[in-house]
């Protein structure tokens, strides 16, 4: 049996810069897994506009931006939002993301109030407030996708608060639609 080559992950730079910076700052900066699978979804929802939590180095607002959708992320870190501008701006992106740093909690409220077709958490081991803060920027119909569910938290309590939207769990990932 044969099987396909993978195909290079055309953001891997960006990736293995969080990686370094990961390794050299111990500062909790990791890329989500798989960048193509977050652009796979914004495609196929035809996002125009993604918000996400946990900007990092930039490597999945990348993999967003390459879809056309215009991002709106958000970093606690003003190293990680200036690195992350250096990285996107180098691929030609920069102008299809807004960087915004500080506490997500308090920055989400002014941001796609309502109007996001996908937001994305991936940040830090997930709480309630972030993420209900996060779905209450989505449309009715928007896609949430909320990383970092093995990592504790109150994945627990995000998984029951969205058990009546369409979902489904992948462990580290859950992916759920708000209802209409």
């Amino acid at each position: 049996m044969t099987t396909a080559p993978t195909a290079a992950d055309r953001f891997g730079d960006i990736k293995a810069a969080t990686l370094t910076h990961l390794e050299q700052h111990g500062c909790g900066c990791y890329p989500y897994a798989d960048g193509s699978l977050l652009a796979t979804l914004t495609a196929a929802t035809r996002a125009t506009t993604v918000v996400e939590l946990g900007t990092a180095l930039g490597y999945s607002a990348a993999w967003f931006a390459a879809t056309g959708a215009h991002v709106h992320t958000i970093d606690r870190d003003p190293t990680h939002s200036r690195r992350a501008h250096e990285h996107l701006a180098r691929h030609g992106l920069a102008d299809h993301v807004s960087l915004h740093t500080g506490e997500g909690t308090d920055i989400l409220p002014g941001v796609a109030d309502q109007d996001a077709d996908v937001a994305f958490f991936d940040g830090y081991p997930p709480t309630t407030a972030a993420v209900q803060a996060l779905a209450a920027t989505l449309r009715p119909g928007g896609l949430l996708i909320a990383g970092n569910m093995t990592l504790g938290g109150q994945a627990e309590q995000i998984r029951g608060r969205l058990a009546s939207w369409q979902h489904t769990d992948l462990g580290e990932t859950l992916l759920a639609v708000k209802p209409q």
